[in-house]
């Protein structure tokens, strides 16, 4: 019996299910519940049959969590407001590493540079420790990606070629998407109009590139993308985007451990 521990970012949530969905070897998936799973717990409930899936609560004890199928996956999101604190980001994706760690047999981390704020992931890896194989998002040139976006729109090389396009550029996903507004709290310190316009206007934003991905509720998140151009004065347009370095990470992993 195999397991996968999945370190990933909230702002994934929407993500996830689609590239789990892609790999019928995992046979459970098991959401740590803590406040930044709950979405995901709510996803997995509305579109995944109950037997696929459990919440647990604790990660202490092995004894308590004993494998029962032959490839599972352990999901640990983390919340995505960390990004904004660089001391606090490394510290929390260490501690649930290490929490991870004796539960697995391989280490997936969805996550980047963070926009510098997690910096060299794979040392940090070494510094905490891990002993458990771990991967983390590159992409096809063994770049780290710099961020969800960048992870998202596939590699570094066209992350870098849209922002030079324009350099005032904010970028939409999914999670950005979903939770603007309360990253702008964590911004500015709270969900202020005036004070979010005052920032981009300072920082120079002209457009809002949307990523746009072959699953989801796209209406949704047209509509949502729609309503942030509309509000800050920044003309929306879409650019292809995929999950595959996402999933090219967890192939990697599962075909690791089936072959161990």
């Amino acid at each position: 019996m195999k397991r996968i521990g999945i370190l990933v970012c909230q702002i994934f949530e929407d993500e996830l299910l689609e590239i789990l969905e892609s790999f019928p070897e995992i046979d459970k998936i098991l959401v740590y519940d803590n406040e930044a799973s709950k979405e995901f717990q709510d996803i997995l409930r509305k579109n995944s049959a109950p037997e696929k899936f459990r919440i647990i609560r604790e990660l202490c004890s092995v004894k308590f969590l004993k494998r029962e199928n032959d490839v599972e996956a352990i999901l640990y999101l983390l919340p995505l407001a960390l990004h904004v604190d660089p001391s606090m980001i490394k510290k929390e994706v260490a501690l649930a590493a290490k929490e991870l760690e004796k539960h697995v047999d391989y280490l997936v981390l969805f996550f980047g540079l963070c926009g510098n704020s997690l910096g060299n992931v794979e040392a940090l890896m070494k510094e905490s420790k891990i002993e458990v194989p771990v991967i983390i998002l590159k992409d096809n040139q063994g770049e780290i990606v710099d961020d969800c976006v960048c992870a998202l729109i596939g590699s570094r090389n066209r992350y870098i070629e849209t922002i030079n396009e324009e350099p005032g550029t904010w970028f939409m996903t999914y999670g950005w998407a979903k939770y603007w507004k309360e990253l702008s709290c964590e911004t500015v310190g709270s969900f202020d109009i005036d004070k979010m316009k005052l920032v981009f206007d300072r920082t120079g934003y002209k457009r809002t590139v949307a990523l746009d991905l072959d699953f989801g509720d796209k209406d949704l998140y047209y509509g949502r993308c729609e309503e942030f151009s509309e509000i800050f004065n920044l003309p929306v347009c879409y650019k292809k985007g995929n999950t595959n370095l996402l999933k090219e990470a967890l192939r990697k992993a599962i075909d690791e451990v089936l072959h161990d």
